[in-house]
């Protein structure tokens, strides 16, 4: 609310300043007295607002708004040397004069702290890619409305030489290289810095219109302190230092140190109108180029080369647009990839979890006559490694242990992390678990370094079997009989019910095998035998 409370009194103040200026019978003198102390202390108004935008903000930020803050008193120091001229000197100013190294030295200056402000946002060479040719579209799109509304003329009319040419030329392409970095700045900036960039971009382009409005009328020969195109310069400046007065201050190192690690890291998005930005000055420069060709008045020849070039830049910039979008989709689906293998399988041992262990035991359910083992294995005293030698210790063992479990079976098979120290491993179209149990259990009985120590461990596996064609039976109410499941006409329910019974049976039988005194295997349709 105080940012347009302060718009308002810019506007207000302007209004007012330009009816000074027509009230009837006012002399020359007191004209040019206000004129130019208006537009003197406009200027340096925005320069003691930018300054305090400076010590309320820090980083790049303040930078940016010293630069500012330097730019718009240079401005103030031309106005001054202009006020000398007119009001102390009693004569015409110049063209080109001292007071041009000042005002020259605003865009200058300016674009200086635009251009830190903007090297803030991001440091991604694509998104700089994308900075530099919105750019080119707003700057290519004022330059066709200036083209076709005050230079064109200016370059038609000539003048008495190069450098006043040169000059006359210099103020309307400042203003369009600040008007574009503004509304480059405003397309990227956050939400609360939005406010001070819509306030400073409504600054800079009402001295844009001051400034080209200037350079017409010098070039008509018709321009005088107390032409109403004053305002532009005086409201304009007002705006500028309400943009500086708008900004918040800045949070203290500690606080804002504080509060980075307390919110969780959100990615900005960008707004609709933020993407949108750059292609507003673009409708503007297609309709000035449009009314320039039915009314006819100038020559198409340099509308044409404006209009091409702009149409170049626009589509390098959607080519641009296309590649990045491509260069997302691929990160994204990287990404995708990612979490799903992150989902599905073990944080520290990089195996299989108990989920994607359950869908590939389902899978293999549905598989008609296929032969299915499921192997259930615990290390034995794992705790007391964790208590003596720590958990880190533990995690070097576990990831050990999923290494040698690899090694015992195809790569066709399932090795799985369940939880702690339980693992488990389908064994799919394989009539040979024993073997495999085996295999698991020699290969634990050699002992792990652990931090330049050995550490001596074994597991004990239960192995519960089934094949196809016949129906899934508890070994613990059936010992004589195997656990086997039918074809895959079992409904989902049922698929799950057995699959589940796999595994309480294997566990059942990886029990045993601790209780028959460990470091072996036992397998469920033998559940009186031990294999050591």
């Amino acid at each position: 609310m105080r940012a347009w409370v302060l718009v308002a009194v810019a506007t207000l103040l302007g209004v007012a300043f330009v009816g000074v200026l027509r009230v009837p019978g006012l002399g020359e003198t007191p004209t040019l007295l206000i004129s130019n102390g208006g537009q003197l202390l406009a200027a340096v108004l925005a320069s003691a607002g930018c300054a305090a935008a400076a010590r309320r903000t820090h980083g790049q930020r303040r930078r940016a708004w010293g630069w500012l803050s330097a730019g718009t008193a240079s401005w103030a120091a031309g106005q001054a040397v202009w006020s000398y001229y007119e009001v102390v000197l009693d004569r015409p100013v110049p063209f080109p004069s001292p007071a041009d190294v000042g005002f020259l030295g605003f865009p200058l200056l300016a674009a200086v702290g635009l251009v830190i402000w903007l090297g803030s946002q991001t440091d991604e060479l694509v998104a700089r890619g994308r900075d530099l040719l919105d750019g080119l579209i707003i700057a290519g799109s004022l330059v066709v409305i200036s083209w076709v509304t005050a230079l064109g003329s200016v370059v038609a009319e000539g003048g008495d030489g190069w450098l006043p040419l040169t000059l006359s030329l210099a103020y309307p392409v400042g203003d369009l290289i600040l008007a574009t970095l503004v509304l480059l700045a405003l397309s990227r900036g956050s939400r609360a810095e939005r406010t001070s960039l819509v306030v400073l971009a409504l600054g800079l382009g009402g001295l844009a219109i001051a400034d080209s409005s200037y350079v017409y009328l010098v070039s008509l020969e018709k321009y005088s302190s107390a032409d109403t195109i004053s305002t532009g310069w005086v409201i304009g400046f007002l705006l500028v230092a309400a943009a500086g007065l708008t900004v918040r201050p800045a949070p203290d190192d500690a606080s804002r140190h504080m509060a980075e690690h307390a919110r969780p890291t959100v990615v900005p998005v960008p707004s609709v109108l933020g993407m949108a930005l750059p292609y507003v000055p673009l409708l503007g420069a297609v309709a000035a180029l449009i009314a320039n060709r039915v009314t006819g008045a100038r020559t198409p020849t340099m509308n044409l080369v404006l209009g091409s070039s702009l149409i170049i830049v626009v589509l390098i910039r959607q080519f641009l647009a296309m590649t990045d979008n491509r260069r997302l989709l691929v990160a994204l689906g990287e990404a995708r990839d990612q979490l799903e293998y992150q989902a599905l399988h073990d944080a520290l041992t990089g195996l299989a979890n108990r989920v994607l262990f359950a869908d590939r035991l389902d899978r293999a359910l549905l598989q008609p006559g296929a032969a299915v083992s499921v192997l259930f294995c615990d290390l034995d005293d794992f705790k007391l490694v964790n208590d003596e030698r720590g958990h880190e210790a533990g995690d070097v063992l576990l990831r050990e242990v999923a290494h040698r479990l690899l090694d015992c079976v195809r790569a066709t098979d399932t090795v799985a992390r369940l939880g702690g120290d339980e693992f488990a491993i389908l064994l799919e179209d394989s009539s040979d678990a024993a073997y495999v149990a085996d295999r698991v259990v020699g290969a634990m009985r050699r002992p792990v370094s652990v931090d330049g120590r050995e550490v001596r461990t074994s597991i004990s596996v239960g192995v519960a079997h089934h094949e196809g064609g016949g129906e899934a039976v508890d070994e613990r109410r059936e010992p004589g009989r195997r656990a086997v499941e039918v074809g895959a006409t079992v409904p989902a329910a049922r698929r799950e019910s057995t699959a589940q019974l796999l595994l309480r049976t294997a566990d059942a039988a990886m029990y045993a095998a601790k209780g028959a005194g460990k470091a072996r295997a036992v397998l469920a349709a033998e559940p009186t035998g031990a294999r050591s």
